[in-house]
């Protein structure tokens, strides 16, 4: 199979899976009430079998004859696997799967990307075993507060909505705001531990996190790290909620992205050097 059509595949079956969830979430809770357990098993069933292919749509972009092709597309692809991923295992005991609505687009995004757009990228031929495990502890930690991120813009909107008395379907199904709160706080603690990790980590195994193609990352990284516990710090000894969470949580992910994509996008697409 070839990576524009796995890259169709796993689009449409995304774009499916979220639209499920759409019509759900819309539906007439009291009339419907008794088939939400059955959307809810053709949604997952969806969602799974487009994690398969998306995975599989991947590894044959990355996986090149040259070598890995870590390539703008072709990582931000692998970081919205990873996100759909953690989002739908989370979804079988939590209640996030309103966040399909926002991450099953971008992975659609990022497919259709990284399948049709072409890299610029030069393939390595192999990552040392320490470096490979930098690589996915920053996958895991990006994955991870990028969700917080959309939680919290989440949590934003139902707190809007219940102030100003907008009682909709899509409401009614949504968990109580506590709940939603204490989920997006669980991210952000797993993503701190997941990011203390992989500046540990690059510590010890790159040879020089402060090198001139490095710098930027590692800086912006440790500035990042210091907003997320900055935050759970606040949460702790302040009670920080609403406005004043939701400013320091858009902060860190804006330099955290910034970390992660921001010069890789310069360098790559808009000055064609690797």
């Amino acid at each position: 199979m070839s990576v524009i059509l796995t890259g169709l595949m796993a689009s449409i079956l995304y774009a499916a899976s979220a639209w499920l969830q759409r019509r759900m979430l819309s539906a007439d809770l009291p009339a419907r009430h008794s088939d939400l357990g059955g959307h809810n098993r053709y949604i997952l069933s969806l969602a799974g079998v487009a994690l398969l292919i998306h995975l599989f749509n991947a590894i044959l972009a990355i996986s090149t004859p040259a070598g890995y092709d870590f390539g703008f597309f072709r990582v931000a692809s692998l970081f919205s696997w990873v996100m759909a991923l953690i989002v739908v295992l989370a979804s079988l005991r939590k209640p996030v799967a309103n966040l399909f609505l926002v991450l099953f687009p971008l992975a659609i995004v990022s497919i259709l990307c990284s399948s049709f757009l072409p890299s610029f990228y030069h393939p390595h031929a192999g990552l040392a075993g320490g470096v490979a495990l930098h690589s996915v502890l920053g996958i895991l930690a990006f994955s991870l507060l990028t969700i917080a991120a959309i939680q919290a813009l989440v949590v934003a909107w139902l707190n809007r909505e219940l102030k100003q008395h907008h009682y909709s379907n899509t409401l009614r199904h949504m968990p109580p705001l506590q709940s939603m709160e204490e989920l997006l706080f669980d991210f952000i603690r797993a993503g701190f531990i997941a990011l203390l990790a992989v500046i540990i980590s690059g510590f010890m195994f790159m040879d020089d996190m402060f090198a001139q193609h490095l710098a930027h990352k590692t800086v912006l990284t440790i500035v990042s790290f210091a907003v997320w516990g900055i935050l759970l710090w606040g949460r702790q000894r302040f009670g920080w909620r609403g406005k004043v969470a939701l400013r320091w949580i858009l902060g860190g992910f804006v330099v955290l992205i910034l970390a992660y994509f921001g010069s890789k996008f310069v360098l790559e697409i808009l000055l064609n050097r690797v």
